[in-house]
């Protein structure tokens, strides 16, 4: 049955004012009700914590009639429930006083178990709102739970109200549905069918080229036969409009999408087409062999790519600004139906920063293991040093000024005590350690790297120092800020190969100076060192960066980027700050600022030699032969007795032995097969009480094991070469103890 096209209009046109009518209506009543409800919620609220306030004055004053104070809540049309519990739930007044029993809400007793917040639940006729009543012994007290209110506030007038609402918009709808079909069935012939009729002319010439959009059909009536005629002549042409949109779709996704460079050759190698990253790396080039760094690679690319269906590899190219980067190239051969080679596509990736990347970290492995075997030889050249400087110090106890061998035995003792004090700075260029704080003067920090520093600056760079007198005490390891010191002196002498002049200077500042945000200055200001060079300076890009890990602008192979990352580190960890000044062609100057210390460490005036004498037995545990001589030669003529003991394993033996007879033992650290951690716990198992100076030519914090050993019991250590008084100043302090 065929309906016309009037009536299908009319009966739209109807069902959608309905449906229209009817969101309205739901729309309009849903945002009415939470309104009214959320006005319901505060007025509930404000009337609980009023009725609160009330019952909290009669409570008090121990009266009763707690409702009737306030009156005015209860006497409210919407009111119909009044209640006051005790603090146990024990009802005390109502309103109306019949309901006086009624339980309260389960919810609400859970609720203020842990929260001391008003509470509310909806019920089926309204809601029933409940607030605590605090009592307060005093104004600084915290306030106290002495019982609840109850209101229950009816939702009657709410309904009734929407009731009406919803009845009027019915009303209202059947009226403009009424109205609006009438005003159809008048226009439809004027202003549909006749547009509809022109359309179907227009369609008519569609296949001169005009492409609207599909029209649907959705029926057989008139307009039904125009969508079907329309579709008909516009189905092809969008479907190969359809196709190429999709096509365009994905090359875009494919070139531009992905952050490599891609690009398409040409079976001689020319660059057909390219993504945007390609012509960010390497501008508008136009083949392959003006990208990649070799007169003979692209060719061979290619000839590889046509033998292999594909080839990848890693290479150097010159990117659009002129600088050599490392990429990751694959070409894959592009052929037709017939199996000739029309073209190569292909993608590239820049691998510059991961293969930096890559070569710092092996470099910084690299300068770790050096450390590592420059504490080794330390530690070796201190143990040749102890017996030096040791037999040294005898023969001169032995003599006297003048004598044939005083002067030989003062030149070794000398020499060896400056060996001794290289061998340190070795364990603290390289040692990894946790920081040691004391108070330091700056002055003789700077003063004692300048020893190292002429070693190592060429002479065509004037070193010149500008420390101020009387500078104040910070609080920091030495070893740390020597590092820093040597680290940025490096620096600046790489900043003038051609030679310059390295400026190294101290003062006091104020607080005025400039401190981050971080950084709390006392009232005495900061120290200043600065370290200066007459190089060819820094631009801004670079400065932005300069204290990041692994950043450098040396060459490969020149530099690590830790440097100036470890003093930022350093700096940081000393409660300091760090910054720079450079201007191209004049040079750079960095400005480190440490907190002033006002506490000094007071050393020990050292002891006479009758103050070092003592009595006991010593047993010396170490594999160096002239090292335990030398204990034996130095403790004895002090008046103690020493046992030696070449090994771990005939140390233990000697002490299970005389266990009860030896004083102390003194253990070196670093024995073969058996080590100082071995060694000391077999000697706590036999004797728990066991007295153990540890001995090492390795510094205490330098060498992981001796401060695990004193954590376990171990009374002290001694780091080699050491002197005599040393020795016995530390076997009388561990005995003493």
């Amino acid at each position: 049955m065929r309906v016309s096209l009037q009536i299908k209009v009319s009966i739209f046109i109807a069902l959608i004012i309905i449906l229209i009518s009817a969101v309205s209506t739901y729309l309009f009543t849903t945002a009415h009700t939470r309104s009214k409800e959320q006005g319901r919620i505060l007025r509930g609220t404000a009337l609980s914590y009023s009725l609160s306030k009330a019952a909290e004055e009669g409570l008090i004053n121990e009266d009763l009639d707690l409702i009737k104070k306030a009156s005015y809540i209860i006497k409210s049309p919407d009111v119909t429930l009044a209640q006051v519990y005790s603090d146990i739930w024990e009802a005390v007044d109502a309103y109306p006083f019949e309901r006086l029993k009624d339980p309260p809400s389960p919810e609400a007793v859970m609720h203020f178990k842990g929260e001391s917040s008003p509470f509310q639940v909806k019920i089926s006729d309204g809601y029933d709102f409940y607030s605590p009543i605090f009592f307060r012994t005093s104004e600084d007290a915290p306030p106290v739970i002495i019982g609840f209110v109850r209101i229950i506030l009816s939702s009657a007038a709410i309904q009734k109200e929407l009731r009406g609402i919803i009845i009027t918009n019915i009303v209202v709808s059947a009226i403009i549905t009424l109205l609006a079909i009438i005003s159809i069935n008048i226009l439809i012939g004027r202003l549909v069918i006749k547009p509809v009729m022109s359309l179907h002319r227009a369609a008519s010439q569609f296949k001169d080229g005009i492409m609207p959009d599909m029209l649907p059909q959705r029926s057989a009536d008139e307009i039904g036969e125009l969508s079907l005629e329309f579709n008909r002549m516009s189905h092809a042409i969008k479907d190969r409009t359809d196709k190429l949109i999709e096509s365009e779709k994905k090359i875009k996704s494919i070139f531009e999408r992905v952050e490599h460079a891609i690009f398409r050759l040409g079976k001689d190698g020319s660059v057909i087409e390219a993504n945007s990253r390609f012509k960010e790396m390497f501008g508008e080039v136009t083949g392959l062999c003006d990208i990649l760094i070799g007169e003979k690679t692209a060719p061979d690319c290619l000839r590889k790519a046509l033998t292999e269906k594909g080839f990848h590899l890693e290479d150097m190219a010159i990117g659009k600004t002129g600088d050599e980067i490392i990429i990751s190239l694959s070409l894959y051969p592009e052929t037709d139906s017939s199996g000739s080679i029309t073209g190569f596509d292909g993608y590239l990736i820049n691998i510059t920063e991961k293969k930096r990347m890559e070569e710092r970290l092996i470099r910084a492995q690299k300068m770790e293991a050096v450390g590592t075997l420059a504490g080794g030889m330390a530690h070796d050249f201190n143990n040749l040093l102890t017996a030096i400087l040791g037999y040294a110090e005898i023969i001169l106890s032995m003599t006297q000024e003048g004598d044939p061998f005083h002067k030989p035995a003062t030149i070794i003792h000398d020499a060896a005590k400056r060996g001794a004090d290289f061998g340190k700075k070795i364990l603290t260029i390289s040692r990894k350690e946790k920081m040691e704080a004391k108070s330091v003067d700056i002055n003789d920090i700077v003063k004692n790297s300048l020893e190292l520093l002429r070693r190592s600056i060429p002479k065509n760079i004037e070193i010149a120092t500008n420390l101020k007198e009387g500078i104040p005490y910070t609080k920091a390891d030495s070893s740390q800020l020597q590092q820093v010191i040597i680290n940025l002196a490096v620096n600046a002498r790489d900043a003038m190969p051609d030679g310059g002049r390295l400026l190294i200077e101290t003062a006091t500042v104020g607080i005025e100076n400039g401190a981050p945000g971080n950084i709390r200055a006392g009232k005495s200001g900061f120290i200043k060192l600065s370290v200066s060079d007459t190089g060819a300076g820094i631009d801004r890009v670079t400065q932005r960066k300069i204290f990041d890990p692994f950043f450098t602008t040396k060459e490969i192979g020149k530099g690590t980027g830790l440097g100036l990352y470890i003093v930022h580190s350093i700096i940081n960890n000393h409660g300091g700050y760090i910054n720079l000044y450079s201007e191209a062609l004049k040079g750079t100057q960095f400005n480190i600022y440490l907190p002033v210390t006002k506490e000094t460490d007071i050393e020990e005036a050292p002891q006479d030699t009758q103050d070092i004498r003592g009595s006991g037995l010593i047993l010396v545990i170490d594999d160096e032969s002239d090292v335990r001589e030398l204990c034996r030669d130095m403790l004895e003529p002090l008046g103690y007795t020493v046992l030696l003991a070449e090994s771990g394993s005939a140390g233990i033996n000697i002490f299970r032995q005389m266990q009860d007879k030896i004083a102390i033992v003194i253990m070196d650290m670093i024995m073969p097969k058996m080590g100082g951690t071995e060694v000391f716990r077999a000697l706590k198992t036999i004797a728990p009480g066991v007295k153990v100076l540890l001995c090492s030519g390795y510094s205490q914090n330098g060498f992981a094991g001796i401060d695990e050993l004193l954590k376990q019991g171990a009374i002290g250590s001694i780091q080699k070469p050491f002197s005599r008084r040393e020795i016995a100043t530390a076997i009388k302090k561990a005995l003493s103890g």
